[in-house]
């Protein structure tokens, strides 16, 4: 026996996950957020779509759609393999973050250090509810940031002064932060609020070319945490300032669809070749252009000419007095 449903299409259903609301849509750019809602409604219909079918639905250009695509990979709501777009589970992803399995006890469970660590951890938990959360702050951050103390080490105040920051920055999405989290703890080894001091002094100076460099570009739109890591090695690897990597912006006038990667395969260039200094880049840049003119030039005068030239190219005839006489008709001729 079959069992079917009739349904009306007008008043059909699209199952939006509640921790995407909450956790991903506030850090997302609008243009995300219409395209991550039609994806949904078209996989729960069935509905084929491409690049050139999403940006007429949303009323946008094909590069608005596959930007957005990649920002939705960033933040791990898509992957996209072989033209196949794969909408990931963010619910069992959260559960399986959050899930940490105790079958025994540790041995320092019972110490008087760790009780002092535990009340210490969770006096700061309190803190950072009841600052950024309005004392609602939902049980699984709180796996989150316990997860943090054991991975990193952070001390108390490292862990409250990171929501500070993200806070500061204006997202707050868990993604954001975990990345922040992982970039302190892994990047740049830091675990006291005295080394998180001395990274923030250059921290300022980073979040000002940062701000600088999205003006330049006129994006309207946040970095997303790849872009942020091209830029954070343009400050603290290469040791870039804005005056530096403008020079990279500008060599974009003139190029359609000029990325972030364009950029970074530039400077790049000119850090794997040593240039520290402005003028040093420079003069480089001036060598390029020279002897690729030069080789464009010799390259024109190798070609062989296959027209010839039209002026002069012809003897001019002299007629005489007989010949020119020879046009005229007489009377006797048209008699």
């Amino acid at each position: 026996m079959k069992i079917s449903k009739i349904e009306n299409k007008l008043f059909e259903k699209t199952v939006i996950p509640g921790i995407f609301i909450r956790e991903y849509l506030p850090g997302l750019p609008a243009n995300a957020v219409k395209l991550y809602l039609y994806i949904l409604y078209a996989s729960e219909h069935n509905i084929d779509c491409d690049e050139n079918t999403l940006a007429a639905i949303l009323n946008c250009d094909d590069c608005v759609v596959k930007e957005n695509m990649i920002v939705l990979e960033s933040n791990g709501l898509i992957a996209i393999e072989n033209d196949t777009v794969i909408i990931m589970d963010i619910i069992q992803k959260e559960i399986e973050r959050n899930y940490r399995l105790r079958t025994v006890s540790r041995p320092d469970d019972l110490t008087e250090t760790s009780l002092e660590k535990k009340y210490a951890r969770a006096k700061v938990q309190k803190a950072v509810s009841d600052k950024f959360f309005s004392g609602q702050m939902p049980v699984v951050w709180y796996n989150e940031i316990d997860s943090w103390f054991e991975k990193y080490n952070f001390d108390s105040d490292v862990v409250f002064l990171l929501f500070q920051h993200c806070s500061k920055s204006g997202v707050m999405t868990k993604p954001y932060i975990r990345k922040v989290a992982e970039s302190w703890g892994e990047k740049y080894h830091i675990r006291t609020s005295e080394q998180l001091e001395a990274y923030m002094n250059s921290y300022e100076e980073y979040r000002t070319l940062r701000n600088e460099i999205l003006k330049r570009l006129k994006w309207r739109r946040n970095m997303n945490i790849y872009e942020e890591e091209v830029v954070e090695k343009w400050f603290y690897t290469y040791k870039y300032n804005l005056e530096i990597i403008e020079i990279a912006l500008k060599k974009s006038i003139g190029k359609s669809n000029a990325t972030l990667a364009t950029f970074d395969a530039i400077i790049t260039s000119w850090y794997k070749n040593g240039f520290s200094t402005v003028d040093e880049i420079l003069n480089y840049e001036e060598q390029r252009r020279s002897a690729y003119a030069a080789t464009k030039k010799q390259s024109a005068s190798d070609t062989p000419k296959t027209v010839a030239e039209q002026k002069n190219n012809f003897v001019q005839r002299r007629y005489d007095e007989d010949y020119l006489n020879s046009f005229i008709v007489s009377e006797e001729d048209t008699q």
